[in-house]
């Protein structure tokens, strides 16, 4: 009974950030968002943030203050971000996201077969896709997790419709879909962010934890080793305010004796080697941060 109230809500609200100015939308959110910190504070999940964020940067929270203020910047990031996706189908053509890595990008393309984006939820990630879409990587296709409130899902999908996206839900059946257009002389790229939850976890990165045999890292290594495709790490970096930089990282290299194929379990690793320290430097605009279960001293 409260989902139709909430969507209501949630709708007024999307409308109206989208049509405020991008820097007024985003800071305004960020000071609303302070609002939920207080609320939820002593929430089971607010106090597993709170554990997380010791635990992955505990430089930044070696007294009360300073944890308390890197609390706040996440708090403040989620605000932003929920705020920016009322306009992250714009932030690409008026400008603000910039491009670092193009080279790496061409030698993403120099080795040949569809692009294979693996990313994580840093920033505002759903202008990952967006710029992926419109930009670098076009025509651009991938899986997601529905939310659980089909009047989010409405936004969700009216979004992604507005610039040609769509993302197909979980499933084998997807995994076969996204496999033939990715073969099916179309030119088209995928995007799939590896950090996504499984079984109540966030099992990438690893933080001293044993490698999934399942999920969505791997079905970026299986993707590319069907389709021929090359791996190519890409993440958002936010540079103050509603403006961001998409980092486009060195694609992955084959295994030269094993016909260009990727290893599955050395592929997880290699992105757990590149991915732990860059969200572990970004931790306070990290969205899965509350999703994380790590074990606890």
């Amino acid at each position: 009974m409260k989902q139709p109230i909430e969507g209501r809500i949630n709708q007024v609200s999307h409308t109206l950030f989208s049509i405020l100015p991008c820097d007024l939308g985003s800071a305004l959110a960020g000071q609303l968002s302070l609002l939920a910190y207080w609320r939820y504070k002593h929430r089971i999940f607010a106090k597993r943030i709170a554990g997380n964020l010791r635990l992955l940067a505990p430089d930044r929270c070696d007294t009360p203050a300073r944890h308390r203020a890197a609390l706040i910047r996440w708090w403040s990031n989620i605000g932003r971000t929920m705020a920016e996706y009322s306009i992250v189908n714009a932030l690409w053509p008026k400008g603000r996201i910039s491009i670092e890595g193009e080279e790496n990008l061409a030698a993403a393309h120099a080795q040949g077969g569809p692009l294979i984006l693996v990313s994580m939820h840093l920033s505002t990630w759903e202008a990952t896709a967006a710029v992926a879409q419109q930009s670098i990587a076009s025509p651009n296709i991938g899986p997601f997790q529905p939310e659980p409130s089909r009047f989010t899902n409405r936004i969700v999908y009216a979004s992604r419709k507005r610039r040609n996206h769509y993302m197909f839900p979980p499933g084998q059946r997807s995994a076969f879909r996204l496999q033939r257009l990715l073969t099916g002389g179309g030119a088209a790229s995928v995007i799939l962010f590896i950090d996504e939850v499984r079984d109540f976890q966030v099992h990438l990165p690893l933080f001293g934890r044993t490698a999934p045999d399942k999920g969505n890292a791997v079905v970026a290594v299986k993707l590319a080793n069907s389709t021929g495709g090359t791996l190519l790490p890409v993440y958002l970096k936010r540079i103050g305010g509603a403006r961001f930089k998409l980092v486009v990282l060195p694609p992955l290299a084959t295994r030269q004796d094993s016909d260009r194929l990727y290893p599955v379990a050395e592929t997880i690793m290699k992105f757990n080697e590149i991915f732990e320290p860059l969200v572990i430097e970004n931790v306070e605009h990290w969205y899965m941060l509350g999703e994380l279960r790590l074990p606890q001293k």
